[in-house]
């Protein structure tokens, strides 16, 4: 399995990484465990999960795929697995998200909630790859970083990246962090990036080549 490094990170990831977003909702438990153990002996250490998930977000599984990875990650040496999770951020009207009563933000009260919830549903003391999940346009972006670089600097995140941002909104994040000295975005798992080939420029400028699917 080739390997690709995080951004300008420590972390070294599989090029292939594992996607868990069905996991507790079209796809039992019994077979996600299995499809995770073949990843992993198949040679991917690479695992992404967010708090929301399984898909389609609903109250009545919400965090299903979390507990999911973590039962599974309790059987394996945590140092030979690189997780990433993520914050919810606001829906924007796309959808409610089920947690914390639809008001979720990217505000250092929710990131706190949302990480001290994907901890101990991982089973980990750490998280690998922490993620902002849908982008909050309408807020300074000054505190959901400073937020991220305090994490990363307790050790409870290695490195932090964004997902659903847009180009604009990752130039944002990026223009804050060069400005207040704060953590800087590793990865951009981006549903707009493939979108807007303005996204994947600017990305690659501002944090270098990362283990985005290209």
């Amino acid at each position: 399995m080739k390997k690709r490094r995080l951004g300008t990170s420590a972390i070294v990831v599989s090029e292939i990484g594992m996607g868990t977003m069905t996991f507790g909702s079209s796809c039992d438990e019994a077979t996600a465990l299995r499809i995770m153990d073949l990843a992993y002996d198949s040679g991917i250490d690479f695992f992404d999960t967010a708090e929301i998930y399984p898909v389609p977000p609903e109250a009545k599984w919400v965090h299903r795929t979390e507990d999911i990875v973590g039962k599974w990650l309790k059987g394996k040496p945590r140092d030979s697995v690189l997780i990433a999770t993520k914050v919810c951020g606001p829906g924007h009207g796309w959808f409610v998200p089920p947690v914390r009563s639809g008001k979720t933000a990217l505000d250092r009260k929710n990131i706190q909630i949302a990480i001290e919830g994907s901890l101990r549903r991982l089973g980990t003391d750490y998280i690998d790859l922490y993620q902002t999940h849908w982008p909050d346009h309408d807020m300074n972006y000054e505190n959901a970083m400073e937020t991220l670089t305090e994490l990363e600097a307790d050790g409870t995140i290695r490195a932090a990246g964004c997902s659903n941002e847009t180009a604009w909104g990752l130039m944002k994040a990026i223009q804050t962090s060069e400005k207040y000295g704060f953590i800087k975005y590793q990865q951009d798992p981006c549903v707009n990036c493939r979108v807007h080939e303005s996204c994947k420029r600017n990305r690659d400028v501002c944090c270098g080549p990362c283990a985005c699917m290209e």
